[in-house]
């Protein structure tokens, strides 16, 4: 896409989500480069290739963005985790699929763990109550068919994915330690370090969590 074409002026609808989607791709790309905190709107616009005014005739805020792109990345990672589930399988079958289809992008859990405590507070309800409801829309659909392959009743298959949404982001932020892979470490230290992984905490306490709604607890 060049510069020209997303400088044209939008004016019908078609246009103007065309615009909007071309700054969305710009943000990811952007966001994927230089993370969180060097996210900035005078930077996403030059990655689009627009004035940093056009960007505020779409997005009222740097956050706004951001949970523009954490709802289409969720709803991208929705599609890829119902791609996975099939008849007969177990919770941990279940769990790892999760796992493994979340870390697909990158950039999904470094936002999702910034979803309630940052980027929420500067955005407008109106686009906090829309991403809510795409949220849970995606977890709604995801959860009939969870519901489908595991025997559990819907309401129980939305209780365990949002347990796993939960989880998650508490399990992965052991991976924002150093990393020690080609360390020469103890024996001790190296098997307590393998306990604290994120995908075995992951998969082990999602087993846990789905247990324990079976049993109704």
């Amino acid at each position: 896409m060049t510069a020209a074409t997303i400088n044209k002026r939008a004016r019908t609808d078609a246009q103007k989500l065309f615009r909007r989607q071309a700054i969305l791709d710009a943000a990811d790309l952007h966001f994927a480069a230089v993370g969180f905190d060097a996210f900035s709107m005078a930077r996403l616009a030059a990655q689009a290739s627009v004035a940093k005014g056009t960007l505020y005739l779409y997005f009222e805020t740097r956050e706004d963005v951001l949970l523009a792109l954490v709802s289409a990345k969720v709803a991208a990672w929705g599609d890829s985790f119902a791609a996975c589930l099939r008849a007969g399988m177990t919770d941990r079958d279940l769990a790892a699929a999760c796992y493994a289809t979340v870390h697909e992008d990158p950039a999904l859990l470094p936002l999702l763990a910034r979803l309630d405590s940052v980027i929420e507070h500067n955005v407008s309800i109106d686009a906090l109550v829309k991403s809510k409801r795409a949220f849970r829309d995606v977890i709604g659909l995801l959860a009939t068919r969870v519901a489908d392959v595991t025997g559990l009743p819907h309401a129980g298959a939305f209780e365990l994915l949002t347990a796993y949404a939960a989880l998650l982001i508490g399990a992965t932020r052991v991976d924002q330690g150093p990393a020690l892979e080609n360390e020469d470490l103890p024996d001790d230290v190296r098997q307590l370090i393998g306990a604290f992984s994120s995908d075995k905490l992951f998969v082990t306490n999602a087993c846990r969590i789905a247990a324990g709604i079976r049993l109704g607890i």
